[in-house]
């Protein structure tokens, strides 16, 4: 009888804990948790130390992240007066992890789409990118001009695109495959992955962002970019803006970052941008 009555309490202890820690926003209200992957180069990476521009990673002691995304971050905690922590996550996750209070903002280049718009709030964008293919340095070398949907189309018919899994640039493949003939092959984990596909010939091309574009071929002197006429994208040309990822509850947060955001101009944010692929030159 005590010891059921001991179980009991202890249970009951558990559970108000338990639910506690699952309340809306974070536990300190002075603390902003930041969900992204530190491995969507020149957006997020792992760094090799820690400097000027890095922020620590939370749940990997002695580890630093830096990227496009962590500079978004510290404006948005100077500006707020919060402290950010970053949270290294998988990319699959983020959502979940934001829905289960694990973190409190995805910066992580992601994409607002119908789907996660049904799961999560989005702020207005706070990065637009051109998408490019990225293929070999032979091929590339023969195009030194933007392609036309006609050159494009010459271009992909018949041939491999491969990008990251869940990815906005994965998704658009399907527009080459139904518009210009291409062939979607099962998309990888990872962008490093993609790019090693195309290295190795398995792949002809991968689709990327233009800054991630850059820090790839930046490490693999034997791909090349090839860009296009956005219009080839048709509509999924309006989803290349990157957004940050806020709980449908968070209402006062979603606010305050799009203030912040607002105050960050377009040559401000391409400067930060080519800060960090610079940067990135010796990330993996």
């Amino acid at each position: 009888m005590k010891t059921n009555l001991l179980r009991h309490f202890a249970l009951a202890a558990m559970t108000v804990a338990t639910l506690a820690s699952c309340g809306n926003g974070a536990t300190d209200a002075n603390v902003i948790r930041i969900g992204l992957e530190c491995a969507y180069i020149p957006f997020n990476w792992v760094a090799e130390g820690e400097n000027e521009f890095t922020l620590p990673i939370k749940n990997h002691a002695g580890s630093f992240a830096d990227g496009y995304d962590i500079q978004i971050a510290k404006r948005i905690s100077e500006k707020l007066n919060k402290k950010v922590e970053i949270v290294q996550t998988k990319w699959e996750s983020l959502i979940t992890d934001l829905q289960m209070n694990s973190i409190d903002l995805i910066i992580a280049g992601m994409t607002e789409t119908e789907e996660r718009a049904r799961q999560i709030a989005f702020t207005s964008e706070y990065y637009r990118s051109e998408l490019v293919l990225v293929t070999s340095s032979t091929v590339a070398a023969k195009y030194n001009t933007s392609l036309t949907a006609n050159e494009f189309k010459t271009l992909v018919t018949g041939q491999n695109i491969v990008s990251q899994v869940s990815t906005v640039t994965n998704d658009v493949i399907d527009t080459f495959v139904s518009n210009y003939g291409a062939v979607h092959v099962t998309p990888v984990a990872t962008f490093a992955l993609a790019a090693q596909d195309v290295v190795n010939g398995s792949a002809f091309a991968m689709t990327a962002e233009l800054p991630v574009a850059s820090s790839i071929v930046s490490k693999l002197p034997s791909l090349g970019i090839v860009r296009f006429a956005q219009e080839v994208l048709g509509e999924a040309q309006s989803e290349l803006g990157v957004s940050i990822g806020v709980r449908k509850s968070d209402t006062t947060l979603l606010s305050d970052v799009n203030s912040v955001l607002s105050g960050i101009t377009k040559n401000e944010r391409e400067a930060v941008m080519a800060a960090a692929v610079s940067r990135s030159g010796g990330a993996e």
